[in-house]
């Protein structure tokens, strides 16, 4: 037998043996992977179902809340009206509307107050009588410590449907008062949650001592979790998932537990997935890994006879591996076989291929590491910029406060020391350099407010920003240091009352923020100063407007040359200066950026 058929027959067994392998054991774990990304999407569907019900549920129980809070309506229900006529006229002033509009808006089927105050004697009204106050729904209500119940589905009379209701104590202006309101609601308004979801699936809402509220089987739906064998299971954890087995029929069973609030603590939301609905997938994948199999096979056997027939073949892959590398290709590899010269020269080719990636990689990351420690050392020197700014306006806020806690303490006082108190947690929030415009305005506000008690009758402030600019994204605590500035520099010295003007406006793509004053202006030497070091971007000093010459270098060492700040001032009537920087929309779904 020649060798070059010993090399095709030898090369043939080998491939076919390493491909069969290799098949087998990527289609198995593939479709473990498959398998696991199914469930995985299962899981992720029952969450979603889950937060749905709980914010479901939350809603019902915001209208509850809000009605444990209508001071006007619990006061109408504890009031006994000698006339029957003032408790109608009460009625539809009080609460007539927010039934309506409740069993409008929120899809509640019957919104029921069961008082002990015989003056209402309405349709959706129920008189508290000893059969009420003696059964368990009610003595779960008055007991609950958080005044709230929700309770299983049952059949209501009239309407005939099936509800479930959240009830609760009205109880906000008199503790003992034993007033509940019961806020029935369809159960289709549950059913309606996992309608999309629950195509081929199962879905069970248990309630936290096992009674179901919800089954979507139509074949078979159970009452109580403990009829299903895996109760136990699922009432021991909060989630998880386990396989039940129905006769030649296998499900996933997935389990979540609703624990946001005290109320709904405990409910489960469950859903059972038959592996059946699974497999097809999984089948797809087998057949198609056969299909590849055998193309690869085809492939593989006539590679090897052309390689067996054109051993210089070789030479030509060698060639062109070269050229690759000549064009900086450094993963241009020979797939050396054999111990021949041609395999000896691949291996050095490969050797030498990997040495020049190598040395290519390390003087690539020699420049990054650099570059990256060059931006670390800017970014700590912004942020000490950045904390020069804050102690000046604390230490002034203090004294303010102290002097006025030196006089006596009353509202006022406590109004700044509330005022203060915002403005630290603020200033202290972190998150990094930017934030929304709108929280800057915010603290300017809480600042100025500040400074009045400070000068009392000494200025006052107008503040103008469309609201298309309220959500850009500006860095933290630069427009401060302005308003800073002109209260400093240009009202307070000043004997007539001043006025401080803030506005804001898109000009080319740009954010212009202006703060202006009718102060005393700057001296035209001073201006001139100010201009000098500004288009020098000299160090920092003990200047006394270094408030403007740091957030001028913050600007420009974030946004560039071409923005930053611009001072326009009149000596005795006032100074204007404007902060320029791009636009920059805040990140959706950041609480900070």
């Amino acid at each position: 037998m020649k060798i070059r058929t010993k090399l095709i027959v030898t090369h043939l067994l080998i491939m076919l043996v390493l491909l069969g392998s290799l098949t087998y054991v990527l289609v198995k774990r593939s479709s473990d992977l498959v398998f696991d990304s199914i469930i995985e999407n299962a899981n992720l569907s029952l969450a979603q179902v889950r937060v749905n019900l709980d914010h479901k549920l939350s809603s019902y129980e915001d209208i509850a809340n809000t009605l444990y809070l209508n001071t006007s309506l619990q006061n109408m229900l504890m009031k006994h009206f000698p006339d029957l006529r003032d408790a109608y006229d009460e009625y539809f002033a009080n609460y007539e509307p927010l039934d309506s509009a409740m069993k409008i808006t929120q899809n509640v089927s019957h919104l029921i107050i069961y008082t002990d105050n015989p003056s209402f004697v309405f349709a959706n009204f129920h008189l508290l009588d000893s059969e009420v106050k003696t059964s368990d729904w009610y003595q779960a209500v008055i007991k609950s410590p958080f005044g709230a119940y929700w309770t299983a589905s049952y059949l209501n009379e009239f309407p005939v449907e099936r509800v479930f209701s959240l009830r609760k104590r009205l109880n906000k202006e008199d503790p003992n008062s034993p007033i509940v309101v019961s806020i029935e609601v369809n159960v289709s308004v549950l059913n309606d949650l996992i309608h999309e979801e629950s195509k081929g699936k199962r879905f069970i809402f248990t309630m936290p001592d096992g009674v179901v509220l919800v089954d979507s089987s139509d074949a078979n739906p159970v009452k109580r979790l403990d009829e299903l064998p895996f109760s136990q299971q699922i009432q021991s954890s909060d989630e998880g998932k386990l396989q039940y087995k129905v006769g030649k029929e296998t499900y996933e069973v997935l389990y979540q537990t609703l624990n946001s609030r005290n109320v709904v603590k405990g409910m489960k939301v469950i859903t059972l997935i038959p592996v059946t609905e699974l497999m097809p997938k999984i089948n797809q994948l087998k057949s198609l890994s056969f299909v590849l199999f055998i193309g690869a096979c085809v492939i593989s056997a006539a590679l090897i006879f052309a390689f067996s027939m054109g051993l210089t073949r070789r030479f030509t892959e060698l060639s062109t591996k070269m050229r690759r590398v000549h064009k900086d290709n450094f993963q241009s590899f020979i797939d050396v076989k054999g111990k021949d010269e041609v395999a000896q020269l691949g291996q050095i080719f490969n050797v030498m291929v990997k040495r020049l990636g190598q040395l290519v990689n390390e003087r690539y990351q020699s420049e990054i590491d650099r570059q990256e420690q060059a931006f670390r050392t800017k970014e700590v020197e912004l942020y000490a910029l950045q904390a020069q700014i804050k102690p000046h306006f604390l230490f002034n806020i203090l004294n303010t406060i102290r002097g006025k806690l030196l006089i006596a303490g009353d509202r006022e006082n406590a109004h700044v020391v509330g005022l203060l108190a915002k403005s630290f947690r603020m200033m202290l929030k972190s998150g990094g350099q930017f934030i929304r415009l709108t929280e800057e305005i915010e603290f300017i506000e809480i600042y100025l407010q500040l400074q009045t008690y400070r000068y009392v009758d000494k200025f006052e402030y107008d503040i103008q920003i469309p609201e298309e600019m309220k959500g850009m994204t500006i860095p933290k605590l630069c427009l401060q240091p302005l308003v800073e500035n002109a209260i400093t520099h240009g009202i307070e010295l000043k004997k007539a009352r001043s006025q401080i003007q803030i506005r804001g406006e898109m000009i080319d793509g740009s954010i212009h923020l202006t703060v202006q004053d009718d102060g005393l202006g700057i001296q035209e030497e001073r201006l001139a100063e100010i201009h000098r070091w500004m288009q020098e971007d000299s160090a920092l000093s003990r200047d006394a407007h270094i408030g403007l010459q740091n957030v001028h270098r913050r600007l420009r060492d974030l946004y560039g040359e071409a923005y930053g700040l611009i001072v326009e001032s009149e000596e005795g009537l006032g100074t204007k200066v404007t902060m320029i920087i791009p636009e920059q929309p805040f990140p959706r779904g950041d609480s900070d950026v």
